[in-house]
């Protein structure tokens, strides 16, 4: 099983970085809309009560036997990640995070927590490397560059405080690996 993180890498990947493929996520359309809590800024208390709540969270995922959604073909950033959070809502999920304000309460966390991971993750492409893919001028490496680029944009709407927060807790937030498991 994949964790969250490595399935968020993966998606990065499909997404343009390693030059698509076939069942890759199309590029998202430059207007796409992130659910409202994806783009919300997450505070230092969200962090704090999602960094609390993910023991419970994962013990509830690994109880269900909860599996990362897949991309579909088609889906971009902005709706894998949102099957990925709503996949998450799996029996016993709410009764394991009444302590902490329930599903109701994470559900907006875990939207800010992994766009700004992904968000990072697609930051985090070395230049020379998109310079390789535009150099490429095969029709799958054209195809990588503007998914890249799409979802590259696509992140961009995602606030740059959430980005900074998750690289300084990068520390707190290595349950994440395990997240499910």
């Amino acid at each position: 099983m994949r964790t969250v993180v490595s399935t968020i890498a993966v998606f990065a990947v499909l997404a343009g970085i390693g030059c698509g493929g076939k069942g890759a996520p199309q590029a998202p359309a430059a207007t796409a809309k992130w659910p409202v809590e994806a783009t919300g800024v997450l505070t230092e208390d969200e962090l704090a009560g999602f960094v609390k709540a993910l023991p419970s969270f994962s013990a509830a995922l690994k109880a269900a036997s909860w599996q990362p959604a897949q991309p579909a073909e088609g889906d971009g950033p902005v709706e894998y990640l949102t099957k990925l959070v709503e996949g998450m809502n799996t029996p016993g999920v709410d009764d394991s995070l009444k302590a902490f304000g329930g599903w109701a309460q994470l559900r907006p966390t875990l939207y800010k927590v992994f766009a700004a991971v992904s968000a990072v993750q697609i930051g985090s492409v070395p230049p020379e490397q998109i310079e390789q893919m535009k150099k490429d001028t095969s029709a799958v490496a054209k195809k990588g560059v503007k998914d890249f680029e799409a979802a590259k944009a696509a992140f961009s709407q995602i606030p740059e405080a959430n980005k900074q927060m998750l690289v300084s807790h990068q520390q707190e937030l290595q349950a994440l690996q395990t997240l499910g498991r």
